[in-house]
């Protein structure tokens, strides 16, 4: 993001003498889409920590010099590299987030934030309706959708994993986790490596199930790891639970289906046992512009693409309490809008 404005600029964006849609509905816009084409068009794969001719990035991405160049000042523009005279390497911040042979890259959530940018062509309708009049169901999602989807939950997920599990309250007495749409498994595999006495089944559809299986075995989890191909939403799922875990779940909802997976996750609950949300939490951030932008986006996002919406602490309430739950517990994670709501049985 262009994080870097001079003292004039400051004073000038704050008195609204440089006008706030010039950045919001122009260039914040065109710089997403040219984030993309750079991973899409392999430019990033032509960049390191040392300085490269824009002529031989073109050449290696197989893309005109011109369109090269472009893209390459928009990243830089952005903080993803830096540019003397006609040659452009990554900053540190670039080579993270952008380079092939970073562990820490979001490329595939840049790829999936591409694709779905597309679908903003038809938003005017949704809003009108209330709904997007085609919107595909998941388990209809192709292989490659399904493949950008998972991968982009991957790149958010490696992020907060470790600061998510330090938040659960898991007693000594819990041995079995669900994983309600946990896909690749990394929030129940920190989990049962912190407390080796839990076992997760993940249960989501069974197109995902192959990244369960690739991250089981990257982070050496087989055994406490298993895996159940199930639409969680209109089949059984198995009960005698301590811990059942809806990460990024019930934004895709609304308030009565919400309550109804609530039902159903208490009833699979044992007594004395956690139902535990993530998600992003309407409020949460006070007046934080960055949180009320990140939890408000959401909400249009997945009303646009699922039927879906951002929750305060007082609605998750209202349809867990309402099914049985004695109370609950919110707690912000670092991420600007994001927060753990634990609700105990």
């Amino acid at each position: 993001m262009i994080y870097k404005f001079s003292l004039i600029e400051k004073i000038l964006l704050a008195n609204d003498i440089i006008p706030h849609p010039f950045a919001d509905a122009s260039s914040s816009v065109g710089l997403g889409f040219a984030l993309g084409s750079a991973v899409k068009l392999k430019i990033a794969d032509q960049l390191s920590m040392n300085y490269k001719d824009v002529k031989h990035i073109a050449k290696g991405a197989n893309v005109s010099e011109i369109g090269a160049e472009l893209i390459l000042d928009c990243l830089d523009a952005l903080g993803y590299v830096q540019k003397k005279n006609n040659q452009y390497a990554f900053t540190k911040r670039g080579f993270k987030n952008l380079s092939d042979q970073s562990p820490d890259n979001f490329r595939y959530f840049i790829l999936f934030c591409d694709d779905l940018y597309k679908g903003y062509l038809d938003l005017d309708e949704t809003i009108r309706l209330g709904k997007r009049p085609d919107a595909a169901p998941l388990d209809q999602l192709s292989d490659y959708k399904w493949e950008l989807f998972s991968r982009a939950m991957i790149d958010i997920s490696k992020t907060n994993y470790k600061e998510v599990c330090k938040i659960i309250p898991v007693k000594k007495s819990y041995t079995s986790v669900l994983d309600l749409g946990g896909s690749h498994g990394l929030y129940s595999i920190e989990l049962c490596k912190k407390h080796p006495q839990l076992t997760s089944t993940i249960v989501d559809f069974a197109p995902v199930k192959k990244y369960t299986d690739e991250c089981a075995s990257k982070y050496d989890a087989g055994k406490s790891i298993s895996f159940l191909a199930a639409d969680f939403m209109k089949d059984e799922i198995p009960g005698n639970t301590d811990i059942i875990l809806a990460f990024n779940i019930i934004h895709g909802f609304n308030l009565s289906e919400n309550e109804a997976l609530a039902k159903k996750v208490f009833d699979s609950l044992n007594e004395g046992g956690i139902y535990v949300i993530l998600d992003q939490i309407k409020g949460i951030g006070g007046s934080s512009q960055m949180s009320k932008a990140t939890t408000s986006y959401m909400a249009l996002n997945l009303l646009h693409e699922a039927g879906g919406k951002t929750y305060s602490k007082t609605e998750i309430d209202s349809f867990t309490k309402k099914v049985g739950f004695k109370n609950t517990k919110l707690t912000k994670l670092h991420a600007p809008g994001f927060g753990v709501v634990v609700c105990y049985k």
